[in-house]
């Protein structure tokens, strides 16, 4: 009962903080560069984000392309009327925090350098900021898609084990059935030689009782 009232207190902080989770303009880092940016703290490991992300332009037929620390989607539609390529880079929010991530989102026009951006140059940043923002439910939905997939694992790895015992247990119940029928033979079997070996030992008996009477 409390471990049910543990993982139901996860599963409501959880929400807690998804329900919080709300972007805010930032700074990120790119080659000791401080450009403006849209962040966001989210209560999932980065790799969950990654993925999710992914997922997102993947639907979109968009894929990434690496820049140091940061995934690059070119030509993206982040919501408003402008396209941008857009940089993000997800990090463990601390060493003790591994299931809680910041994010980070830079835009550029599209294939402008970022290292062409200055640090006062906040074209994009809300269309970021929205797009995090609109993210959210996404990162969430493919967290439950993992969380369904892992419990589903542990079912099967639980079935596996079930079904194994079972047969298990019907092998042994045959095994057992079998010791009891021999168990029985061998009660019988010795009832019957305790009888014989009676009988021989009255003959030898008679052998030695004819043997006096002859003298």
């Amino acid at each position: 009962m409390k471990q049910i009232s543990f993982f139901a207190g996860c599963i409501l902080l959880s929400t807690i903080a998804i329900a919080q989770a709300k972007s805010v303009q930032g700074i990120a880092e790119y080659q000791k560069s401080k450009l403006p940016a849209a962040v966001i703290e989210l209560p999932y490991a980065p790799s969950t984000i990654e993925a999710a992300v992914d997922e997102h332009f993947s639907k979109k037929g968009q894929k990434p392309a690496n820049a140091k620390d940061y995934k690059v989607f070119r030509n993206v539609d982040l919501g408003g009327s402008d396209r941008y390529d857009a940089y993000l880079k997800v990090e463990r929010k601390s060493r003790k925090e591994k299931e809680a991530a910041v994010v980070y989102m830079v835009v550029t026009k599209p294939n402008e350098l970022i290292t062409a951006k200055s640090g006062s140059d906040q074209a994009g940043v809300s269309e970021a900021r929205n797009f995090l923002d609109k993210l959210v439910p996404d990162v969430e939905e493919y967290q439950l898609k993992l969380d369904i997939a892992a419990q589903e694992e542990v079912i099967r790895k639980a079935e596996k084990k079930y079904t194994s015992l079972l047969n298990d247990s019907t092998d042994l119940s045959k095994k057992k059935l079998q010791l009891e029928e021999k168990i029985t033979e061998n009660s019988q079997s010795l009832q019957s030689q305790q009888a014989e070996l009676e009988k021989e030992r009255q003959a030898l008996e008679a052998i030695r009782q004819r043997k006096k009477g002859e003298k």
